[in-house]
């Protein structure tokens, strides 16, 4: 019995540590996470894990068999006419049309869609009760479609340092400094490509390489997280970790 006990001492002590630790859930899945949304009840039905982003069928759209509502009306820009130091343009992408994988970041991140707004649930269109849109500017990016002062995404990046990539309409600029890591995939950072027709998907290839949300931040909380936020490197530290080193090649 009094081993028992103490196991079971044991046991709420590691629990308790688990709940206080920022990185306690890093890699360890969805559940337990803020992107745990499971148990949620609309129709009388419960939530999966899955199931409020996601839905097997009568989806918003194919890709990613997405059940969110998106921010159909919003325009995401920089700014007009906002360029880098390199000469590459920030990027202007439309919420009901872009097919890259920002848009449905951006569907509960932008604080315009109420989080608990899914298109399809137990057989209907519902809003979740308690759900509202993110208040909290900690977790809130692109409200009204405004991206001035976030790091671009929807943009090319200069894969194997080659300056011809173009992604989303906009290429790499001719004054861009090489100071890039040639292939960030190899340290968890993940890449997309655009073949020229609207049609946007995972993994690098040569001359229409891009960014995304999901090149830094796994949602899922996969085997690349390293720190909160679900980013797939630290906030601070230095290389191979840091975030910022594992694309930008600062010496």
């Amino acid at each position: 019995m009094k081993t028992l006990a103490l196991t079971a001492i044991r046991v709420c002590a590691l629990a308790a540590f688990a709940l206080a630790s920022p990185f306690a859930w890093a890699q360890g899945g969805l559940v337990g996470t803020a992107h745990d949304f499971s148990g949620e009840i609309a129709n009388g039905a419960t939530s999966g894990l899955c199931t409020f982003c996601h839905t097997p069928h009568q989806a918003q759209q194919q890709n990613l068999l997405w059940n969110r509502a998106l921010a159909t009306g919003t325009n995401y820009t920089w700014g007009a006419g906002a360029v880098t130091t390199g000469g590459t343009l920030y990027p202007t992408f439309q919420g009901a049309t872009y097919n890259g994988t920002t848009v449905k970041c951006l569907s509960c991140h932008d604080g315009s869609v109420a989080v608990g707004e899914v298109a399809w649930w137990a057989g209907a269109p519902a809003t979740f009760p308690g759900r509202p849109a993110i208040g909290d500017p900690t977790f809130q990016v692109g409200l009204g479609g405004d991206m001035n002062g976030n790091h671009p995404v929807a943009m090319p990046y200069p894969f194997n340092n080659v300056l011809g990539n173009t992604y989303n309409g906009q290429t790499t600029g001719v004054g861009v400094v090489l100071e890039w890591v040639a292939d960030p995939q190899t340290n968890g950072i993940r890449l997309y490509n655009d073949d020229g027709a609207g049609n946007i998907s995972a993994g690098a290839v040569a001359g229409q390489t891009g960014i995304e949300c999901a090149s830094c931040h796994d949602p899922h909380n996969g085997s690349t997280v390293q720190d909160i936020f679900f980013l797939r490197g630290t906030i601070g530290g230095a290389a191979p970790n840091y975030i910022c080193t594992k694309c930008h090649a600062k010496l």
